[in-house]
């Protein structure tokens, strides 16, 4: 496990349990000062004690600087992150953070129409908040499997009847379709959950008008780009040339040669391992930038698309 550089310390503060297997952390600077300002979808890298890297929402508000609010779903398979969360990390103790990043940020829009399934909700969250205090007309619907799984029902229950709270285990699936309605031009959709309840709402949206719909994903969508062919990567500041053979990714032949590049989820969905493209073209396997995006990467999945590529490392 490769441990980033950077970041700065940050002190638990604070640990709540907004819902069953899920704790929401409450972190401060140790030295009470400012933190970096952040946006409605916004996400942070945190390492840990035990040098797992995880990517986490923002799920507090934009405008409190003097405290990020995370929550961590206890995983059933967990690899260590989320079981050393839950079991042993305590108030007081600290965790080294990275500024927030956005790949998900909220739009202008007329409307909104938010979609969050489970521990989906930590990103729409923020975003409700901001189209309410901005006076911008929003529902929410939230499925879970049962209600005590549902997190921050306190804060969700002050909304109001813009909510639409369903426990899937005693009340059926959500008729995303039918919450969704008619397309209206105007209307911004943004969504967060599992692979199933993302797929579903998009099919809610198909035909809706291109850029109306936004999910950010736990795991990346399937695509089939074909049988990979070997590249070199020339790292411009390390002054080095690394094949990339058929079998093997960017990020690990990098790592392999010395070049250090940051890495979390390794599945293209979170941007930490995002590196700078001067010439060639990215072949982009990940689930955030397309193919008109020729300035930048993401290492841990995508390839060249060029028999040489030229990056900023």
């Amino acid at each position: 496990m490769m441990t980033r550089a950077g970041g700065r310390l940050l002190t638990v503060t604070g640990i709540d349990r907004p819902a069953r297997d899920i704790v929401a952390l409450h972190l401060a600077d140790p030295a009470g000062g400012p933190l970096p300002e952040w946006e409605p979808g916004a996400h942070i890298d945190v390492q840990l004690i035990t040098r797992h890297l995880r990517q986490y929402s923002l799920c507090g508000s934009p405008d409190d600087r003097t405290g990020y609010r995370i929550a961590v779903l206890r995983e059933r398979l967990s690899r260590g992150a989320s079981a050393y969360v839950h079991s042993y990390l305590d108030v007081g103790k600290k965790v080294r953070v990275w500024e927030p990043r956005n790949h998900f940020g909220l739009r202008p829009a007329e409307r909104y129409v938010f979609l969050a399934a489970g521990v989906g909700i930590t990103p729409i969250l923020p975003m409700v908040m901001r189209a309410r205090e901005a006076g911008v007309p929003w529902r929410l619907a939230y499925s879970v499997r049962t209600l005590e799984e549902a997190a921050f029902r306190d804060e969700l229950a002050e909304l109001g009847e813009a909510v639409t709270l369903r426990a899937t285990g005693t009340g059926g699936r959500l008729d995303l379709g039918g919450f969704v309605g008619d397309l209206r031009e105007g209307t911004g959709v943004y969504c967060c959950g599992s692979p199933g309840f993302v797929e579903a709402a998009e099919k809610a949206v198909a035909g809706w008008p291109e850029g109306s719909f936004h999910a950010e994903r736990f795991v990346p969508v399937p695509r089939d780009f074909g049988p990979s062919e070997p590249f070199v990567a020339v790292c411009a500041r390390s002054d080095v040339r690394v094949r990339v053979d058929a079998g093997v990714g960017l990020l690990a032949a990098l790592r392999r040669e010395g070049v250090r590049v940051a890495g979390g989820c390794l599945k293209g969905v979170c941007g930490s391992c995002a590196v700078t493209v001067l010439d060639g073209v990215p072949q982009h396997r990940d689930s955030l930038l397309g193919p008109g995006t020729l300035d930048r990467m993401h290492a841990c999945v995508s390839r060249a698309a060029t028999p040489e590529i030229v990056l900023d490392v």
